[in-house]
């Protein structure tokens, strides 16, 4: 087993080009390379996984800290009280939620949902650290192609249908 083989075998990940790898070849590579604990922990860091892996904790509290900065830009928007959207988070960090109110500003949602998206990179590369070949690489690696492999999936073409399917009205509906 082999962290610093894997981590110099990735392939540099962007938000913007579809990754060079699969999930499922990552997370092969984490089993073969990587301690029991680590390789599951990249697993539920892609997948959603429960985990009590001390770098998934810190991911998912940031992220709630993120989607907690999102919903009270949003309430705020919309005159409203966020406290119900609000989910428990431990700490604070004023980075994320710098960046998640810069989100916010953005002209439309494809925009805000990539800054968002890139807010989160940031996050992740905040836990990661910064030895390159450092025992949380893999890990922050895992979140970052779960975000990439994300963008890589959507499709106008494949949007556009599944919102004519959604706003088409039914055969002989008639309306006024």
């Amino acid at each position: 087993m082999s962290r610093y083989y894997l981590i110099a075998s990735l392939p540099t990940l962007s938000l913007e080009q579809p990754p060079q790898i699969t999930a499922e070849a990552f997370l092969l590579s984490c089993r073969e390379q990587l301690g029991r604990a680590e390789a599951e922990a990249a697993e539920a860091l892609m997948t959603g996984a429960g985990s009590a892996h001390p770098f998934v904790s810190a991911w998912r509290e940031k992220d709630t800290l993120l989607r907690n900065a999102v919903a009270k830009a949003r309430a705020r928007a919309a005159g409203a009280d966020a406290s119900r959207w609000l989910r428990h988070a431990q700490g604070c960090d004023a980075q994320v939620e710098r960046l998640a109110e810069d989100a916010m500003q953005q002209p439309d949602p494809a925009k805000q949902e990539r800054a968002l998206d890139k807010a989160r990179w940031v996050a992740v590369e905040g836990l990661q650290g910064l030895d390159p070949m450092g025992a949380n690489v893999p890990l922050a690696y895992a979140v970052k192609l779960a975000l990439a492999l994300r963008w890589a999936a959507l499709d106008a073409g494949r949007g556009q249908e599944a919102f004519d399917g959604l706003t088409r009205l039914p055969e002989g509906l008639v309306t006024l």
